[in-house]
């Protein structure tokens, strides 16, 4: 059952509350799955399945082949509405960036204890990292 038939599902986000309160027939399919009639076509029994993934997403599909703007359209949301609020913002570089910055530094230093030069170029990247890495000039003698 779900909000809409006066009682409610049992959810975690408030993204999935949203989708969940506007089906008709809700009725758990499981841990933390739902399937209820699709708003999308005439669905006599429940062919649509709902779920939150693990980062709070909402994830729908109509086994009867609805798409899933169709679905939403038909109960008045949006794609964005399938998706958990604002995400906090990234405080400094992504570990990627770091890990790629990491592997400069390490390839100029690797280069300069064989005794072979940069070029101008070479040498400005491996500064470049040095500095984003914190990388004082004592640690790289």
């Amino acid at each position: 059952m779900n909000a809409k038939n006066g009682a409610t599902a049992p959810t975690g986000s408030a993204c999935l509350e949203k989708v969940l309160g506007r089906l008709d027939k809700v009725k758990s399919a499981g841990s933390g799955r739902w399937k209820a009639c699709c708003p999308a076509h005439n669905d006599r029994a429940p062919s649509l399945s709902i779920r939150e993934a693990a980062d709070g997403k909402v994830l729908v599909h109509c086994w009867a082949g609805c798409e899933t703007r169709d679905i939403l359209a038909a109960i008045g949301l949006e794609l964005r509405d399938l998706f958990p609020g604002d995400k906090p913002a990234r405080r400094g570089p992504s570990r990627a960036a770091i890990t790629h910055e990491r592997t400069v530094y390490q390839i100029g230093l690797a280069q300069q204890q064989m005794g072979n030069r940069l070029s101008p170029e070479d040498q400005a990247r491996f500064e470049l990292a040095k500095q984003r890495l914190g990388v004082s000039d004592a640690e790289t003698k």
